[in-house]
């Protein structure tokens, strides 16, 4: 066994693989189970990555809303300080966007377990 570099991400990896484990590129011939679970491995990791996203923006969201809530000495005041309200505009146009991406991939569907 020895180390190569990857072709497509030039990662070191082990002659033994088939599969880069980095990149997910073929580095030879693979077979119809092989293939599903290649699929499969990177449809969760799409399917985590959104999953991240929209924890970011509900994190995001929510740190506008406290900012808002300790910028005045009642509470919610009016005018909203601008810091707060983009924070809280933007983590509701991540969680949105993160929520979309997530049903989008569960309706294109996950692939069949091998």
């Amino acid at each position: 066994m020895a180390l190569i570099r990857c072709p497509q991400c030039s990662r070191r990896i082990s002659t033994l693989m088939k599969v880069c484990p980095h990149c997910d590129t073929a580095l030879g011939e693979l077979s119809p189970e092989d293939q599903e679970r290649l699929a499969r491995r990177h449809w969760k990791r799409m399917l985590y990555r959104a999953l991240n996203l929209s924890y970011l923006g509900l994190t995001l969201l929510v740190t506008g809303a406290i900012w808002w809530w300790f910028s005045g000495t009642q509470g919610w005041v009016l005018p909203p300080p601008l810091p707060a309200v983009s924070l809280i505009i933007l983590g509701a146009a991540v969680y949105l966007v993160a929520r979309a991406w997530i049903l989008w991939l569960r309706i294109k569907g996950k692939p069949l377990r091998t």
